[in-house]
């Protein structure tokens, strides 16, 4: 039997593939997802016929720039003094102090608004447009949905055929309306792959039933107990062995926990 795990997220969507055989399980395959990331930013230039599909860090009307490339167009990177955010909040002085900086041209007499207006007509013209990492909260819902088929797709392959169910930590109450949403969209991801996998909404607390207790403790002890009963899981089962310095050095313990945690009470109760 095979069963994917998923602990619901944005930044950090986690996921763990486990296949049991009798008595005993071994992890398939184990991450987290950032489905915030904005993928389609790679750097636009192409040198020998080839595209450079760097990460960009910067952009120009329909182009997208590299930190390396960014430096051999005559574009200048903008200043902090030299942000529209900026530059809209500052009295006429300071404005005056931009401009002379910048060899930006203007004529006194002039009101704030038209000072306002040339500096940022100027910034425009001749500044790159940073590539901004959009806030997880603000992301739409059609770009998460994006980035979900294509990390999955990615991370799956062709084994949604040999998949027999898939369980999702079920998210409750109004605060996660957003978190309930991407839940139904992953559900949906599953069924459009393979229409007869079974899918499974499970309460948030199953995964604590593996560690050695829950009683009056906070959020915050909660996860360092279940990275704890991670790596004894790990230590204790030769078959996951190869998984044992993964887990160890990953940035995002609590959030594999989870999805193992998850994982493993669910794989218990199967007979």
């Amino acid at each position: 039997m095979r069963v994917i795990s998923i602990d619901v997220g944005i930044k950090n969507l986690a996921y763990c593939l486990l296949t049991k055989i009798g008595s005993e399980f071994t992890i398939d395959k184990w991450g987290v997802l950032d489905l915030s990331e904005d993928i389609s930013h790679t750097c636009s230039i192409v040198e020998k016929g080839n595209q450079c599909l760097k990460p960009a860090k910067f952009k120009k009307d329909a182009s997208c720039f590299c930190l390396k490339h960014s430096k051999k167009q005559v574009y200048q990177v903008p200043a902090n003094d030299l942000k529209s955010a900026f530059i809209n909040k500052q009295k006429i002085q300071s404005l005056y102090e931009i401009a002379d900086k910048y060899k930006i041209a203007y004529e006194k007499p002039i009101k704030k608004v038209d000072m306002i207006n040339i500096i940022n007509n100027y910034i425009l013209e001749t500044c790159f447009e940073p590539i901004v990492k959009i806030n997880a909260s603000k992301l739409d819902l059609v770009t998460i949905g994006h980035n979900l088929q294509i990390k999955f797709d990615e991370v799956l392959e062709n084994q949604f055929h040999t998949i027999d169910m898939v369980i999702i930590e079920n998210q409750i109450g109004p605060i996660a309306i957003r978190m309930k949403t991407i839940q139904g969209m992953i559900s949906q991801y599953f069924i459009m792959r393979n229409y007869q996998i079974n899918i499974e909404f499970v309460n948030a607390s199953n995964k604590l039933k593996a560690l050695p207790t829950t009683e009056k403790t906070t959020y915050k002890d909660r996860k360092k107990l279940g990275v704890q009963t991670c790596s004894e899981i790990i230590s204790s089962n030769s078959k996951l062995e190869n998984w044992k310095s993964y887990f160890k050095d990953h940035k995002k313990k609590d959030d594999l926990a989870d999805a193992l945690l998850q994982g493993v009470w669910f794989i218990s109760t199967v007979k």
